[in-house]
């Protein structure tokens, strides 16, 4: 298992990792135990120390993952993060008119930040629908981030290509600018951001491929975007279908930080060996994965073992209690706790 998530902020001394990046991810077992489940909105999803993650809409909530075909890890300014289980929704999200803002319901997931920075949020993205972040609120204006989308790519439609990215246009505020020359690149004419796969390989609505749905199904993704602490709140959500997530990862400061999906290879039932490591890159540089595993783990300690009079977190950096089995961590010493 790798040295891969960010933790508390207590024990941030005495682990390698850079604090410039965090860890916002949902914690399913412990928070959600029993799914489906209804929530309110603006239930808590995830917190960290400069995150918030929401949950908008009141609705069904059902667990979902971010991470599909073998890509489980995100690499960000070469620090190796691995997905969790996640949440989707089972309603989707209502329209939206690009200049105006999404009109409020289904699943969508509400961010609020303390710094400025970049938000990474890690999602199946499956590249025949559409996806949106936007800064505002409902009550007031919203705007469309220019946000990055980058994904895996599979299947014969791919066309070669084993991940492929875009950018919306920008203005200088870091929002869309629909008066670039290239936006119709993005819109194809339409009135929604169109799909990946059509942004992917620029395929019009009028095109003959259009016709069959053409598309590289669905892979682990991300989208990211710059954001600001005196913004109101950040919305992010996928319509014609739900979009799936395990939360966010935050990088403060203004430079967009290095960012690369990575899986291992996957073997068949029938002895295949497929897609062997992969290093897909979406922003910045090719990263060298972290190797090895977490250090000075005592296995076979026992829960009764533990000083519990001091704070004890899981590998994701939330405190856990007593009753917790699995990876511990206490003041910086790691333990298999059984």
């Amino acid at each position: 298992m790798k040295k891969n998530l960010l933790l508390a902020a207590a024990l941030c001394a005495t682990l390698s990792a850079s604090a410039a990046v965090e860890v916002c991810f949902i914690d399913r077992a412990t928070d959600f135990p029993e799914l489906p489940a209804t929530l309110a909105a603006g239930t808590k999803l995830a917190e960290s120390e400069n995150v918030v993650m929401s949950w908008t809409n009141e609705g069904e909530m059902n667990g979902q993952n971010a991470d599909f075909n073998g890509i489980k890890t995100i690499l960000v300014n070469g620090e190796a993060i691995d997905l969790v289980p996640g949440v989707g929704g089972v309603v989707n999200p209502a329209g939206v008119d690009v200049t105006a803002g999404p009109a409020q319901g289904g699943v969508q997931y509400c961010f609020t930040v303390k710094k400025d920075g970049w938000l990474i949020i890690p999602s199946k993205i499956s590249s025949n629908k559409n996806f949106y972040a936007y800064e505002g609120s409902f009550e007031g204006e919203m705007n469309l981030m220019a946000y990055t989308l980058g994904m895996a790519l599979y299947g014969d439609n791919a066309k070669g290509k084993t991940h492929a990215v875009y950018t919306l246009p920008a203005t200088e505020m870091g929002y869309c600018d629909f008066a670039a020359a290239n936006i119709d690149d993005f819109l194809h004419g339409g009135k929604a951001i169109d799909w990946p796969y059509r942004i992917f390989f620029n395929i019009q609505a009028d095109a003959p491929e259009y016709a069959d749905k053409l598309n590289a199904g669905n892979g682990t993704g991300v989208i990211m975007f710059p954001v600001f602490a005196d913004a109101a709140t950040y919305y992010v959500f996928a319509t014609g279908s739900k979009m799936n997530t395990c939360g966010a990862i935050f990088v403060e400061g203004e430079k967009q930080p290095s960012v690369s999906l990575y899986g291992p290879e996957q073997h068949g039932e029938d002895g295949s060996v497929t897609r062997a490591e992969q290093n897909f890159v979406i922003t910045g540089e090719a990263q060298t994965p972290p190797t090895g595993g977490i250090d000075n783990i005592a296995a076979d300690v026992k829960a009764t073992e533990l000083d519990w009079n001091a704070p004890v977190y899981n590998v994701m950096g939330q405190k856990v209690s007593k009753n917790f089995k699995g990876i511990a961590i206490q003041n910086g010493a790691k333990f298999i706790v059984k």
